[in-house]
């Protein structure tokens, strides 16, 4: 089976530039955003665009591409106005992503600052409802695991089987499973022993076929530090031996991986796809 590995792409110019810039870093699958990531509003995309994102998803052979939500949106926010932006940038984005034919489309977890976890849930749950109402099944939102910490809703995969289990609608919310955001929140994936108790874990609250894409990304933070730093792969906290067990494993090597790794003087995006695809062959 072949081993879907990409990572995030810029679309800087035009939306369907994405295309040729995977390709040349020798991607079979890609993720981006579809609006300025920064900002609320967003230009309009136009039929040109429209149409070539549209015949270069059904020609090139990469696949599947994936949006992920802009920096600013909270989805669990207790401030209303906060919380009023979030759900209109939330839609903006499904709506484009929707234009765009592409299938999945990847949410952070939220804030609840300002109220109850339980508040905080059920605004998030609420939330990822209206989008499941307006994409109506052609779009599947994902919900990425977190860090952790305080005012988090999406740090623990139980908290995270919750949500999914309130939705109750499998084909329409999935889970997007990031490494880094794992560790920073206390699951150990340094050790192999560590990688077959998280993945029991994930399979027994959030269940590993509800898992649609996997965020592949090294930790510079401890495990538990509930910090969001991403590092090359194999040259962070959780190491070769953790990515290792990760890439080889029977049900998670059949996703499709995407890194979110730094560009630096240490390594580039091909540097990290070479070194994972590396480690998939290594058995």
């Amino acid at each position: 089976m072949v081993f879907r590995v990409g990572c995030h792409v810029s679309i800087s110019g035009s939306v369907d530039f994405a295309f040729e810039r995977a390709r040349k870093l020798c991607c079979n699958t890609f993720q981006i955003f579809t609006k300025n990531p920064r900002g609320w509003s967003a230009k309009q995309l136009n039929e040109n665009e429209i149409k070539s994102f549209r015949k270069q998803l059904e020609q090139r052979k990469m696949f599947p591409v994936i949006s992920h939500i802009s920096y600013l949106p909270n989805l669990a926010s207790q401030n209303k106005e906060i919380y009023e932006k979030s759900i209109n940038s939330f839609l903006l984005e499904l709506d484009r992503s929707l234009t765009l034919d592409i299938p999945y489309f990847i949410i952070h977890g939220g804030s609840y600052k300002g109220g109850t976890k339980d508040q905080g849930i059920e605004t998030y749950t609420n939330s990822i409802l209206k989008g499941v109402e307006h994409v109506n099944g052609k779009t599947v939102i994902l919900i990425e695991n977190s860090s952790g910490g305080k005012n988090s809703v999406s740090g623990v995969f139980s908290d995270i089987a919750k949500i999914v289990n309130e939705i109750d609608d499998k084909k329409a919310v999935q889970v997007c499973f990031d490494t880094c955001h794992a560790f920073g929140a206390g699951y150990d994936l340094e050790s192999k022993r560590g990688v077959f108790n998280t993945l029991e874990e994930m399979e027994s609250s959030i269940g590993l076929v509800n898992v649609a894409v996997i965020h592949a990304n090294d930790s510079k933070g401890e495990l538990g530090s509930h910090r969001d730093y991403h590092e090359h792969i194999g040259l962070g906290k959780i190491g070769e031996v953790g990515f290792k067990e990760l890439v080889n494993h029977p049900i998670l090597s059949k996703k499709p991986w995407i890194l979110e790794t730094p560009v630096n003087e240490t390594r580039g995006d091909s540097d990290n796809l070479d070194y994972l695809r590396m480690l998939r062959n290594k058995v």
